[in-house]
């Protein structure tokens, strides 16, 4: 499908028992779910216990944390909640974050879809709804992505962006830069909270809900995983550098647009610094690209 082009798929978004819907990602049947065929990347839908169905990675967004292994964010139910109001739901009576014995719901959504991920999930942008046939193959403009929900999410504050390379055209990648920074600006949401360029961690509760600092969701699961390699708390010679040394899968690859309008191809431990309990980080992971594995 040519950059900038999206199919677009009637359905439900679902939550049944022992499911863990978040603000980035939640599972979803179509109405006709052939349509997913022939995208780019295509994986079959999972079945279960609902029918066949698929979790959707909400493009270009990352929320924080409600269930990494055992860990989790401050700000996570308040992302998912966010996700719930803007679809018309009162998030009053899901003061849960995983769904009851029991619990089954679903509500009409739409998405606009490009293609599947390396984990077979559909990478995709939210509507509550578009005057377009099912099926059809939209062009997504700076207007119509306004009405997605992940642009509400970032220009509200609910989520980070997540850009990663190749995944948007230039116009809407700068339009979503763009609702950061004006959200950023503002105070609103996460924003107030959030302590990713600078902050503390010996053990993993100092970056855990509910009384940890607030960071950039990648980071926090990098840092979870350091500190699980390290036994629990970070020390010299078992610091989050020395976790990127030794599993560098995890060392991601990021594009960083300079000033000028150039790009610098490196890696993420290029811009970490951690000294003893403090890591710091150098430039704004909202404007990265992450080059995807």
């Amino acid at each position: 499908m040519s950059m900038g082009y999206y199919r677009f798929i009637k359905g439900r978004l679902i939550v049944r028992q022992n499911q863990s819907p978040d603000g980035d990602s939640m599972r979803f049947v179509a109405d006709d779910m052939t349509l997913f065929t022939g995208l780019p990347n295509y994986a079959p839908a999972g079945g279960s216990q609902s029918g066949a169905s698929y979790q959707l990675r909400f493009q270009a967004i990352d929320t924080p944390e409600l269930h990494y292994g055992s860990a989790k964010q401050p700000q996570g139910m308040e992302s998912r909640d966010a996700l719930l109001r803007w679809l018309g739901v009162d998030p009053s009576a899901w003061d849960w974050e995983k769904a009851p014995t029991g619990f089954s719901w679903d509500h009409p959504a739409a998405i606009l879809c490009d293609g599947f991920e390396g984990h077979g999930r559909p990478i995709a942008f939210v509507l509550k709804g578009l005057d377009a046939q099912d099926g059809a193959d939209v062009k997504l403009s700076p207007e119509l992505l306004e009405q997605t929900y992940n642009y509400h999410a970032v220009r509200t504050g609910s989520a980070y962006l997540g850009l990663y390379a190749g995944g948007l055209p230039p116009d809407l990648r700068d339009a979503l830069i763009a609702a950061y920074k004006a959200a950023k600006a503002e105070q609103a949401g996460l924003w107030p909270l959030d302590q990713t360029s600078c902050f503390t961690v010996n053990r993993q509760a100092d970056i855990c809900a509910p009384d940890g600092s607030l960071i950039y969701p990648k980071i926090f699961r990098r840092c979870v995983d350091a500190l699980r390699w390290a036994g629990g708390m970070f020390r010299h010679g078992r610091d989050i550098d020395d976790f990127f040394a030794a599993n560098p899968r995890e060392n991601d690859t990021i594009i960083v647009h300079t000033a000028d309008g150039g790009t610098l191809k490196c890696r993420l431990s290029d811009v970490i610094e951690q000294l003893n309990n403090q890591i710091c980080i150098s430039v704004d992971l909202n404007t990265v690209e992450f080059i995807s594995k």
